[in-house]
């Protein structure tokens, strides 16, 4: 008898637990649809800034490479087609080409561990939601169930029905958010693959550049240059006249509006009547 109770005890305990997580396992599924959203907008953002800026040529950049003299390289990267970063990586490699091979090759791991790690949180937070979002549309569904089943013994369609709205729309917004999320990591995986091979490729290039260089004597510098500093500065320097030149471009536009409102510019008539424009016009023309 005592067991029984203290079973039954633990069974109320329990269902009040269970319901208590309704409310919180609503509201983080609505957090997923948001999320799912916002990398909707920010997987077409990076589609349309950085991927249309990937249109390097592997074996032409790398013939280029090979080819250009010392003071070259720095160009040839730039004008490579490669993402900025990869760049900055690859400009940091050449600025440290005064390194020993050992520390130079160590360089390099580490600017490639960086981008991937880089990579791999972006993709990483993807799959995670991708795999927490159908849990919480289970559990959103199965917590009502248990109140419509006893409503249903009791004979309340009622409260079945709204518990079994409830299950199914939990259900359809933890599957939505989960299959967005799923497929958005699936496309940023093979965007980056492509990015961590063609700088893999590419530093490869440049470190053997740099032992053919210092084979042949000709690395004259024994201080590190700044490549990637200069580098960075010409893209502050270009994203803040990007920005001037759109905030001149609304302020252009404003004025148009503004014109527009207030219609053409009077012409000053100088308070002249017609009898003294003809007398003008007559004094001209004597002149």
């Amino acid at each position: 008898m005592g067991f029984s109770v203290f079973q039954s005890y633990l069974g109320d305990v329990l269902h009040a637990i269970s319901q208590a997580l309704l409310a919180p396992d609503i509201i983080l599924l609505i957090a997923f649809i948001v999320y799912a959203l916002f990398c909707i907008g920010s997987v077409i953002t990076e589609a349309v800034t950085e991927r249309k800026n990937f249109k390097v040529s592997m074996p032409r950049f790398e013939a280029d490479l090979m080819g250009a003299s010392d003071s070259q390289i720095p160009e040839v990267v730039e004008r490579s087609g490669l993402l900025n970063r990869q760049k900055m990586a690859l400009l940091t490699v050449y600025d440290y080409r005064v390194l020993p091979g050992d520390a130079l090759i160590a360089l390099i791991k580490r600017l490639m561990a960086e981008e991937e790690s880089n990579y791999d949180k972006i993709v990483g937070r993807n799959n995670t939601a991708a795999k927490i979002a159908p849990m919480l549309g289970l559990m959103g569904t199965l917590i009502p169930l248990g109140p419509g089943i006893g409503a249903l013994s009791s004979g309340n369609i009622t409260q079945l029905g709204s518990s079994l709205i409830i299950a199914f729309d939990t259900t359809v917004a933890g599957l939505a958010a989960a299959a967005v999320c799923l497929v958005i990591a699936k496309i940023r995986r093979n965007w980056y693959e492509d990015y961590m091979t063609a700088l893999d490729s590419s530093m490869a290039t440049m470190l053997q550049k740099i032992e053919t260089m210092r084979e042949s004597g000709q690395i004259k510098t024994e201080e590190p240059s700044d490549y990637s500093g200069i580098f960075a500065e010409s893209l502050k320097k270009d994203k803040r006249e990007k920005a001037e030149q759109g905030g001149r471009a609304g302020r252009a536009e404003d004025d148009a509006h503004d014109s527009d409102n207030h219609g053409p510019a009077p012409i000053p008539s100088n308070n002249l009547s017609p009898s003294d424009l003809d007398a003008r016009q007559f004094e001209e023309g004597a002149d």
